[in-house]
């Protein structure tokens, strides 16, 4: 069986990985000239280490970034209003909560693939049944078409039609710097407050991810609003600044030998901290129904059936999410406060947070 891969971003690599990992020939095509180290930091949250333990690399993204237990979130005055503590769900789930800067893993996944099975420089526009078309007239076959082509996939627009992703009303910048000491060690902090989110994150030996978000107009560029020492200590050029997308759920994926993966499939916002966690938990469960499953077309719609409901619930609850953590009306912050610190959000957030983490992808 042959599978080629449209997309070399975190959940393209990951499912040539896997795909590989189960005896089938995998290649991935990827527009980009080079497979660049972009972006900041993540959060691979236990569910996602326990899958990529069964692509044999748990153990060197744990090295790689940093473990952390417990988040605090907080007032932009100080006032804490509401500690998750991760270690239990992460020891019940037998895998830590782990931030780690994306250049970092995409490394690790890369190098985990032999010479030539990524193909830089090839733009996919089309396909047709599983021969994905490239732009300069080349075609690919294979067995199976896996769109991994993120959020503007070429692939999906092919089944689906073409739509716009759903704006969230804010953007985000990001940075990573070297870490100075302030941060209670394994924690994570997160201040919410004005319609902003600011959230800092151990990643990786000696640095922290810090991320901002704020209410703005879609395409509103501009230097952070506002004043803190991690933001202060960043180089200018070394901010990445995106505004906020997802895109609605969808009902069904592919057809016959074609099928989508990551946020080609299910683009949520980043609230949650799950979206390169699904991507992994695609390359998984696809590779382990390809090899259980015959033939091709009824592997892909098992690993769809099993996959849409997960992901459509992160969607919707990452979207939700972010519209409580954006609020910008002093009446409405301060119901929020209130909700958040008492026993019932408690209870719903751990139920939540078990729901996402203790969730384990098949064995390969």
């Amino acid at each position: 069986m042959r599978a080629v891969i449209v997309g070399g971003g975190i959940g393209g690599l990951a499912a040539v990985v896997a795909l590989r990992r189960v005896g089938i020939e995998a290649v991935v095509v990827e527009r980009a000239v080079e497979i660049r180290e972009v972006g900041a930091g993540l959060s691979l949250w236990s569910n996602a280490i326990n899958a990529l333990r069964e692509l044999r690399l748990a153990e060197q993204v744990i090295a790689a970034g940093s473990v952390f237990e417990r988040t605090v979130t907080q007032t932009p005055s100080g006032r804490v209003i509401a500690t998750t503590d991760l270690a239990e769900i992460s020891r019940v789930a037998g895998a830590p909560c782990v931030c780690i800067h994306r250049a970092v893993l995409q490394r690790i996944l890369a190098e985990a693939l032999p010479a030539g099975v990524v193909c830089t420089g090839a733009r996919c526009t089309s396909f047709d049944d599983a021969t994905a078309i490239l732009e300069n007239g080349e075609r690919l076959e294979a067995d199976v078409l896996i769109g991994a082509d993120g959020i503007s996939s070429v692939i999906r627009e092919r089944l689906h039609g073409a739509h716009s992703p759903r704006y969230a009303g804010y953007t985000c910048w990001r940075g990573v710097i070297c870490d100075d000491g302030t941060l209670p060690e394994r924690s994570a902090l997160v201040t919410i407050g004005a319609g902003r989110q600011f959230g800092v994150f151990p990643c990786g030996t000696g640095q922290v991810y810090w991320f901002l978000t704020s209410n703005a107009p879609p395409g509103t560029r501009r230097k952070p609003d506002l004043t803190s020492a991690a933001i202060e200590r960043t180089p200018e050029d070394a901010i990445i600044q995106n505004d906020i997308f997802d895109r609605p759920a969808l009902r069904w994926w592919g057809r016959g030998c074609v099928t989508l993966l990551g946020d080609a499939a299910h683009a949520t916002t980043p609230n949650l901290g799950q979206g390169a966690c699904m991507a992994i938990e695609d390359a998984v469960v696809l590779a382990h129904c390809l090899r259980t499953i015959q033939p091709v077309e009824a592997a892909l719609r098992q690993y769809e059936r099993l996959r849409i409901p997960r992901t459509t619930a992160v969607i919707r609850n990452s979207w939700q999410s972010g519209r409580m953590f954006q609020l910008d009306q002093p009446a409405l912050e301060s119901v929020r406060n209130w909700f958040f610190g008492t026993s019932v959000a408690a209870r719903l957030g751990m139920r939540m947070f078990r729901d996402l983490l203790l969730y384990r992808v098949p064995t390969l």
